[in-house]
């Protein structure tokens, strides 16, 4: 950060009345030093009532976001003592002046108005010497005014714009933050509903074993042996995939969760009914993108076939949301979806090689319009795994998981 950029940046947490102040006292040392040093002929020269006078005029300024029009008005009539007693005008001129463009910055311009009359006033009094033409005294008591008038009603306006401005900025971070919290609350919905698809189907797979080890209990003991070991293979993924729902879920209730009736996002690519998707059902979500005009090659490897079921619809979600992505920002061009198991861990890699990346909203924060790597990212943390996302050295743009195996 530069020197300037720092400097702007104290300026802003400075609070306004201490720079009133600040301002105040400063314009009042230098009134009574010129006072002082320096004496115009025919003039009054500074004595102790002068210093009071001069301390009127300028000392009020340290309030004026408090009362502008009571330091107006007491500003005015120091300086109308002031000039009475017979000193000379060009000091202390611009107490009244910095008053009103206070006025005309803080309060209506019915106020201003009013202020602006009682400055042209006195800065009318203030020429009207044998020093000072009355022409020049009548031009000074109305531009003088006018443009301290104008520059506090811009002043006032672009305040009131950075408020608007403020409170605009304010409620749309709260509704990015709602958004987010309700797409990650309704893609936990959806991971919990398919993760019931796959607890389902291995209750039915221990329930048919079960009656078939009490059917050949007696007759085929081997038989009954090994339906009794599938039973208890199928319940112990059954136990870790309920064990990694119920930690990512466990914050998931509360007043921005959505209710348990409430639909999911609609796939472009595939219906939600039927029985939760695997890796097998990888080339027909292939050819369904292919047929929207965009050429998908799968390169699967031998050894990914045989993950858990819970595992294999964490692959084809995110594989799936990549290619609704490819199809949505990069339009007809080449995609590969690559799976490689490299000893205990799974790399899947869905890349494009032209078209653009996924717009800004779609970054890694998640708190955009967009919510595709949210519900990546949400199943990718079921299993300890994790996405990204970004533009490719070559061109295009690839999207790639990496998840820890059992």
């Amino acid at each position: 950060m530069s020197v300037r950029a720092r400097v702007e940046q104290r300026l802003r947490r400075t609070d306004p009345r201490v720079a009133d102040a600040v301002l105040a006292v400063v314009l009042f040392a230098a009134m009574c030093v010129m006072g002082a040093v320096y004496h115009e002929p025919g003039w009054r020269r500074f004595h102790l009532d002068s210093y009071l006078l001069t301390a009127l005029i300028c000392l009020p300024l340290a309030v004026r976001r408090l009362a502008p029009m009571l330091v107006l008005l007491l500003v005015s009539l120091a300086y109308v003592a002031y000039l009475t007693v017979g000193h000379s005008p060009s000091l202390n001129y611009w107490g009244p002046v910095l008053a009103l463009y206070s006025l005309a910055g803080l309060r209506p311009n019915r106020e201003a108005a009013c202020g602006a009359l009682v400055t042209a006033a006195v800065l009318f009094y203030s020429g009207m010497t044998p020093q000072f033409p009355w022409a020049a005294a009548l031009v000074q008591a109305t531009a003088v005014p006018a443009g301290a008038w104008i520059l506090g009603g811009l002043t006032r306006q672009l305040a009131e714009r950075n408020r608007q401005l403020a409170e605009t900025t304010a409620r749309l971070r709260e509704e990015q933050r709602r958004r987010a919290e309700q797409a990650v609350a309704e893609e936990r919905l959806r991971i919990a509903r398919e993760l019931h698809d796959v607890v389902a189907h291995h209750v039915a797979v221990i329930s048919m074993q079960a009656g078939l080890a009490s059917y050949v209990f007696d007759t085929d003991p081997a038989t009954a042996r090994g339906a009794v070991d599938v039973i208890g293979g199928t319940s112990r993924e059954t136990l870790r995939d309920m064990r990694r729902l119920l930690t990512l879920l466990r914050g998931a209730d509360g007043p921005g969760a959505p209710d348990a009736d409430a639909g999911g996002a609609a796939d472009p690519l595939l219906p939600e009914d039927g029985p939760a998707p695997g890796l097998d059902r990888l080339p027909a979500l292939a050819e369904r993108v292919r047929a929207a005009g965009v050429d998908v090659v799968v390169d699967l490897a031998d050894d990914v076939r045989t993950l858990p079921s819970a595992l294999q619809l964490t692959v084809y979600r995110v594989v799936q949301e990549a290619l609704t992505n490819v199809l949505k920002h990069a339009g007809p061009c080449r995609a590969e979806v690559r799976l490689r198991r490299d000893g205990q861990r799974l790399t899947v890699r869905i890349s494009n090689d032209a078209g653009s990346a996924p717009p800004p909203a779609e970054d890694s924060t998640g708190d955009g319009g967009g919510h595709g790597l949210v519900g990546m990212r949400e199943r990718a943390r079921l299993y300890g795994g994790t996405v990204t996302a970004g533009p490719c050295v070559e061109g295009g743009f690839a999207v790639e998981l990496t998840m820890p195996l059992p």
